[in-house]
């Protein structure tokens, strides 16, 4: 089977099921579970559907029409992912913003969580990597919002190019937050885009305290680019979703800081 005839009968599974996993997806086109990865891989890039964790979604597209503050149909759905748990992480990421401190916020819907609850700060300044993140941030009492400068990718709304990573090279913000796609406990951190990874590896460089906000999902699990290793004096922010044996092993490579879940309003 060709792999555009294969990413077709992927498409087809997922209308008839809507979530199957990638052991599913191997059973079912008599493929590797490698080759599942690298077509489920190649539709999200295309917009087409939504990696999750050890398999793949349809994007809701009924969903895209209701709310028009997002700038593509996969930012969108991607966000409506474990909604709860980012909404945690993101809380608890604004919540050790300290008056007049400079921070780096990078690209993601858990980061876009984190300026959504950054409120009741003086002096702040917000350096962003994402035109979502910056329209969120517009206008926001006691913050100070700079966008990097770059070339606009309206698939994931960031900015990037060299331009913009001289630019991260003369910042060292007080505290750096960095969205990422996969943690592997024993890997470290990858992402699924060659130019995105760079800009989160420029990060790295560019503050006193790092911290990776991830929801419990993406604990375990591997992407195609690897970024970083685990540094102890970085910290993981994750939701309490996560398994006790991920926590153990993740406390001993890093500093792990759990958020604690709410109940969702009837009006979210």
């Amino acid at each position: 089977m060709l792999p555009n005839e294969r990413q077709q009968e992927i498409l087809e599974l997922l209308k008839q099921k809507n979530t199957i996993s990638i052991t599913d997806f191997a059973a079912e086109l008599q493929v590797s579970e490698i080759t599942v990865r690298r077509d489920l891989e190649l539709l999200d890039n295309n917009n087409q559907i939504i990696r999750i964790r050890g398999g793949a979604k349809l994007l809701e597209n009924e969903k895209v029409e209701k709310d028009t503050n997002f700038l593509n149909r996969r930012f969108y759905n991607q966000a409506a992912i474990q909604k709860q748990e980012k909404r945690a992480i993101g809380k608890l990421a604004a919540s050790l913003v300290k008056d007049d401190e400079t921070i780096l916020i990078d690209a993601g819907s858990t980061t876009l969580s984190l300026a959504k609850h950054l409120h009741g700060k003086r002096g702040v300044t917000a350096i962003v990597t994402t035109v979502n993140i910056a329209e969120e941030l517009e206008g926001r009492e006691g913050v100070t919002t700079i966008l990097s400068g770059g070339i606009f990718r309206s698939k994931t709304t960031t900015l990037v190019n060299p331009i913009m990573d001289r630019m991260l090279m003369q910042i060292h913000a007080d505290k750096v937050f960095i969205g990422v796609t996969a943690v592997s406990l024993t890997k470290g951190f990858s992402g699924n885009d060659f130019l995105e990874s760079e800009v989160k590896r420029q990060l790295l460089n560019s503050g006193k305290q790092i911290y990776w906000l991830v929801d419990s999902t993406k604990i375990n699990s591997i992407s195609t680019i690897h970024i970083s290793p685990f540094i102890k004096e970085h910290f993981i922010i994750v939701d309490d979703g996560i398994q006790p044996s991920s926590k153990e092993q993740l406390e001993k490579q890093c500093q792990l800081l759990i958020a604690a879940r709410e109940r969702e309003s009837a009006d979210e």
